[in-house]
């Protein structure tokens, strides 16, 4: 889990892993209450259209009143000062809503690939198909909060560079994203192929080969541990012995 992620202590279930963020005191940065962008909008690479993207990013800040602003009145201290708050909770916001999936997400993860590892030959049982479709659905909402988080952190760039320039310290930031963003489009194209059961068998039965060797090679070293050791004492016997 990621650091930022540390705070969230919920227990995850069966019961509640595709609970919905949204409710009545929590409201979502994805679109469509909380459901996220449509299919239409979402190109064959995972990315959200750039039109779509910035419209909503759009609609996010107007909500959030953290719309940086202009220059002309960047000299008022109250304005600046409610712009840094506001933008800050919004992001505060979205990575609490990241969390919240991602555990989600981790959780029937998982559960999908030990059950993978498990199936027989055959049709795929009802339940391991719903968990399965679950899952990608997951992997979709955070690969689209991730997007969403990365274009604000752009938004805000932008500003900081309107006022300040050109320097700035949030390129580190949106290559962490990136990076994070790839692992989840990886995770999507072997969540979508149709030999996930069989891939997950043989990284099983790999890593089981490592297991019993390593079990092996300690076992190995257990007992030259005890030859030494059952030497030791006849030395030490015969010395005393001896006196």
């Amino acid at each position: 889990m990621p650091d930022f992620c540390s705070d969230n202590k919920e227990t995850i279930l069966d019961s509640n892993y595709m609970d919905n963020y949204q409710t009545s005191s929590k409201k979502s940065c994805l679109p469509n209450n909380g459901t996220g962008f449509s299919n239409s909008s979402i190109q064959a690479n995972g990315m959200v259209e750039t039109s779509v993207l910035t419209s909503h990013i759009e609609n996010l800040l107007q909500n959030a009143t953290a719309v940086a602003p202009s220059l002309e009145s960047s000299g008022n201290p109250e304005l600046s000062k409610m712009y840094a708050i506001n933008a800050a909770n919004l992001r505060k916001n979205i990575t609490e809503e990241y969390c919240f999936y991602y555990k989600r997400y981790m959780y029937i993860l998982r559960d999908i690939l030990m059950s993978a590892a498990t199936i027989g030959t055959g049709s795929l049982p009802s339940v391991y198909v719903t968990k399965k479709q679950n899952t990608e659905k997951l992997n979709s909402k955070l690969n689209q909060i991730l997007q969403i988080l990365q274009a604000l952190v752009n938004s805000r760039l932008l500003s900081l560079k309107s006022y300040y320039g050109e320097k700035s310290g949030v390129n580190e930031l949106n290559t962490q994203l990136d990076e994070t963003r790839e692992e989840l489009i990886k995770h999507a194209k072997l969540l979508k192929k149709n030999d996930l059961e069989k891939d997950a068998k043989s990284a099983m039965i790999e890593y089981s080969i490592e297991k019993n060797s390593s079990s092996r090679n300690l076992l190995a070293i257990y007992g030259f541990m005890n030859i030494v050791a059952a030497g030791l004492i006849f030395y030490l016997y015969r010395s005393v012995k001896s006196e």
